[in-house]
């Protein structure tokens, strides 16, 4: 586990320091993600895809944080949660997920846009193909911050005897994408760096971010693949390849 140092910028709201070197870049997960279900991906392929992780550091500008907010549920209604006095449309997936926690995380995490500008630039050269391992690799490297600060509120949570849920993100588990305005309204203003246009889209690209339950009687449960209807979903795919 990562001994990673925090500071609070505002009552209850956190900054996170995560170090290039503090991630875990796999490249069967990289692999993996580019359709290479064993992991492996074929030897034409080896050169470019080491070109990217070479680049990697030089192009992450990593920035990381949270908000603690109570949160509380509507009676007889399971798509709906109450975070302060703003009503989020979770759908129940993520309603029951979250349930028996007596705080949320708000969490946001990003890489910056030097690596989505980078792909750009081959797509601008002709080279579609470099392009696209450039972005699929700057999807896996903002997936290990996240994962690197979900452990951390695990550690920090659990030495004060309560228990993280499993995130959430806007546009997954049936939670509408446009929930993020709800969600960027209950930050400060470019938080970690991003900003989320009128479509919902946030800025720079390579950002996350979501939802995570804290409380005594919370649960940490693995994703419910079967009973959601999105089926390129990052977390599915994860989640076949532990099982598989």
């Amino acid at each position: 586990m990562k001994n990673l140092e925090e500071i609070e910028i505002e009552n209850d709201i956190f900054s996170v320091s995560i170090k290039f070197s503090d991630l875990t870049i796999s490249e069967s997960e990289i692999a993996y993600t580019l359709g290479y279900i064993d992991g492996k991906i074929p030897p034409d392929f080896n050169e470019m895809l080491a070109e990217v992780i070479s680049g990697l550091p030089a192009k992450c500008e990593i920035k990381a944080g949270y908000r603690i907010i109570p949160i509380s549920f509507i009676e007889g209604d399971n798509k709906k949660i109450k975070l302060s006095n703003l009503i989020f449309e979770t759908d129940k997936i993520v309603t029951s997920q979250l349930k028996n926690s007596e705080n949320a995380i708000l969490f946001l995490c990003s890489i910056g846009d030097k690596m989505e500008n980078w792909a750009k630039e081959y797509i601008l050269d002709g080279d579609p193909t470099l392009a696209f391992f450039i972005d699929t690799v700057a999807s896996t490297c903002v997936e290990s911050v996240v994962d690197l600060l979900h452990d951390h509120l695990k550690e920090k949570f659990s030495s004060i005897g309560l228990v993280v849920t499993n995130r959430y993100s806007p546009g997954y588990c049936n939670w509408y994408v446009s929930e993020q305005h709800k969600l960027f309204s209950q930050l400060p203003e470019r938080f970690c760096g991003v900003t989320l246009t009128d479509s919902s889209l946030m800025m720079p690209i390579k950002s996350i971010s979501g939802i995570i339950g804290v409380g005594k009687e919370a649960k940490y449960r693995e994703y419910l693949c079967d009973t959601c209807g999105v089926k390129d979903c990052t977390y599915r795919a994860k989640r076949i390849k532990r099982v598989s």
